[in-house]
């Protein structure tokens, strides 16, 4: 069972981007989690709630580092123009699967298209959230007279969280669907994204 749901897991050809796949994938479950549970008068308090507030603001910087290894292990394997071609104004490939889809049939991967354009925002959206946070943490901890500051970039982590949470279940839902799709089409190929 283990190794069934193991396979069934994308991108096989790459074990590294696997692995860095589902760090972030859980450390972000576990943001979304524990963020009801965070306080900013608990950075310095002992209490379970401070140290869950500690654990919150910890993984936020370790989310910056691996959404900057993950954008950067994406583009030194496919390059930019793999991911964001919408931002050359290229939607040639978006065109391509929204037809594809159209006709009942599933996309493959390609430069450009739904997959690599929704895996691309994905990460830029990561990166948003995960840096907004830690110019909050910085603001709060760094700048006791500019609790202003704080609070904007605080609101501003918020509001930002509500798009990786949307991105964060839509994306499973898409990932656990396009498992199932590939399960089921006979003499499905190993997909690349």
């Amino acid at each position: 069972m283990k190794l069934k749901l193991i396979n069934a897991i994308p991108y096989s050809y790459a074990p590294f981007f696997r692995v860095l796949h589902i760090a972030v994938a859980v450390l972000i479950l576990s943001q979304i989690i524990n963020s009801n549970f965070i306080e900013a008068e608990l950075l310095t308090d002992s209490s379970v709630e401070g140290v869950i507030t500690w654990l919150h603001v910890v993984s936020g910087f370790l989310l910056i580092f691996l959404g900057l290894t993950l954008l950067a292990w994406m583009l030194s394997q496919r390059g930019f123009r793999w991911y964001y071609a919408w931002m050359m104004l290229d939607f040639n490939g978006i065109r391509r699967d929204i037809k594809l889809i159209s006709q009942r049939k599933l996309p493959e991967a390609a430069q450009g298209g739904i997959a690599a354009a929704v895996q691309g925002l994905g990460v830029l959206a990561l990166l948003l959230v995960a840096s907004s946070g830690g110019v909050w943490f910085l603001a709060e901890t760094l700048l006791k007279n500019a609790s202003d500051a704080a609070e904007y970039y605080l609101r501003l982590h918020k509001f930002l969280t509500t798009f990786i949470e949307i991105y964060f279940y839509a994306h499973g839902l898409m990932g656990l669907l396009h498992m199932l799709l590939v399960r089921k089409t006979p003499a499905s190929g190993t997909e690349k994204t």
